[in-house]
């Protein structure tokens, strides 16, 4: 019996790199809206928790059409993709330690975006975008604040965290415009300032916060923050 688990297991795996690596190959091959009936089937069949993960399919669905068709990319949203799809199968053990890393790398993506689309800094379009970009973060940490697995606690700190999650991420991202720096370091600035938020905020939330590990994370996010800006080429 235990032979047999084993046999079924890889088969689901390479079953999902499979769905994987058509996800990424239909991106960079076929027109978009192919493409996106493709990951519908992908994602959607079977169907089995698709609702818990649905937002971060369709916010991966947003990079995707944001980027250009780019080799390196296939192979990013490739492994994204079937990162996601161990989430929503239940293969992996610790879930919400992976749904973290999941939406911590669709920020990223967007956050890339976000500065790609508005080297020129600020600006009536990029105060909107960075609002948009801010909405799906926090929609994207909404599964975390309810403890990655549904399960949440009351409805008003849910809409607390979120709130907080958005105002912090959305003012963060318009401070990054006024940084006169390079794009890739706005955004590797900012993207520090999500970790903070979308590692401490639920935490905090669900009594699991540990001074130690609090302490730790932000005495590393600092060194890496100093880091950048101290490598960066600043302008005027």
């Amino acid at each position: 019996m235990a032979e047999k688990l084993r046999s079924i297991s890889k088969q689901i795996h390479w079953s999902l790199v499979l769905r994987a690596a058509v996800f990424a190959v239909a991106w960079f091959l076929l027109p978009f809206w192919l493409f996106f009936l493709i990951a519908l089937y992908l994602y959607f069949v079977p169907l089995f928790q698709a609702g818990k993960l649905a937002v971060p399919f369709f916010v991966l669905l947003i990079t995707t059409y944001v980027q250009a068709p780019d080799p390196l990319f296939i192979i990013v949203f490739g492994a994204v993709f079937y990162f996601l799809l161990l989430i929503k199968d239940l293969l992996l053990i610790d879930r919400r330690s992976a749904h973290e890393l999941l939406v911590l790398v669709l920020s990223f993506l967007l956050l890339r975006d976000f500065y790609m689309a508005f080297p020129q800094g600020i600006s009536g379009a990029a105060l909107w975008y960075a609002l948009f970009t801010a909405i799906l973060v926090a929609l994207l940490a909404r599964n975390l604040v309810r403890g990655g697995t549904g399960q949440g606690t009351d409805l008003g700190g849910e809409r607390m965290a979120l709130w907080l999650i958005f105002s912090l991420v959305w003012q963060a991202t318009i401070v990054g415009l006024f940084l006169p720096l390079d794009f890739v370091y706005q955004m590797l600035a900012v993207f520090l300032v999500v970790i903070l938020v979308i590692d401490l905020i639920p935490d905090y939330l669900f009594g699991t916060f540990e001074r130690t590990k609090a302490l730790t994370t932000i005495t590393v996010v600092l060194i890496l923050f100093a880091v950048i800006l101290g490598s960066a080429q600043w302008g005027l």
